[in-house]
């Protein structure tokens, strides 16, 4: 009888250590390999674009912060991100991208036809304007002679700009050796054709407009209490759309 209980638990612990490798030992590879891909979401198919010359020409980014060093150099975080950018005319989209505002540098994650991970500068000679974590970003001469990657708002000939920084500093409370990322800062622009105007607040940003805009927009401001320094996009995105409408008088 004992033999037969012997054989009876030596066939529930195969069948138990059967299934544990059928079916729960597959799940929790499945489940590593998921949380690597969610900690490394930016790499594209190679097959998708190959080695495109025009894409993937560019320096390698190589930047790395003194160690101990609080924040990034990112406009928003490190995680890389589905955006599209166009070059010399050729519109690439499903990139993965991220902008390093501290270098001023537009980055493509991709994977080469050996296997490789690379991780790129795109050029700021061929770049003409990509998009990026639902902002749109053109390459633009600032102040006639070097071309700056600023974010624009608006569609129409008068448009909002944006600037965008970081500063790297030494982290007073902890002394020289240690240094913090400041938060994203932006230098708004009035852009009306060939006219590039620092806004600082509304009565510099109606100054900025055509003589017959200003009554108008000035009202549209105080009617929805607008504040242009601190405003969202979406509804500096209306306000251009609003100044656009008004045509000159």
């Amino acid at each position: 009888m004992s033999s037969e209980k012997g054989d009876i638990y030596s066939r529930l612990n195969n069948v138990k250590g059967t299934f544990f490798l059928r079916n729960v030992i597959p799940l929790l590879l499945l489940l590593i390999m998921a949380s690597a891909d969610a900690q490394q979401p930016f790499y594209i198919a190679d097959p998708l674009y190959g080695s495109d010359p025009l894409l993937v020409n560019g320096r390698y980014y190589s930047f790395f912060p003194p160690s101990k060093t609080d924040g990034n150099q990112y406009l928003a975080d490190s995680q890389f991100k589905k955006g599209s950018l166009t070059i010399r005319g050729e519109t690439f989209s499903g990139l993965m991208l991220n902008y390093d505002i501290y270098n001023q540098h537009l980055l493509l994650a991709f994977r080469n036809n050996a296997g490789a991970d690379n991780l790129i500068i795109i050029s700021d000679a061929w770049l003409e304007k990509f998009r990026f974590s639902g902002m749109d970003f053109e390459m633009i001469y600032f102040q006639d002679t070097v071309k700056r990657i600023i974010q624009v708002i608006g569609s129409g000939p008068d448009r909002i700009g944006y600037i965008w920084k970081k500063n790297l500093e030494p982290d007073s409370f902890h002394g020289a050796r240690y240094y913090s990322f400041s938060i994203p800062k932006k230098e708004m622009l009035y852009l009306s054709g060939d006219q590039m105007i620092r806004v600082r607040n509304n009565r510099t940003f109606i100054a900025a407009l055509e003589e017959g805009k200003r009554k108008a927009v000035r009202e549209y401001l105080e009617r929805h209490r607008i504040k242009v320094r601190r405003a969202a996009d979406r509804t500096m995105a209306d306000v251009m759309d609003f100044c656009n409408s008004q045509g000159t008088k």
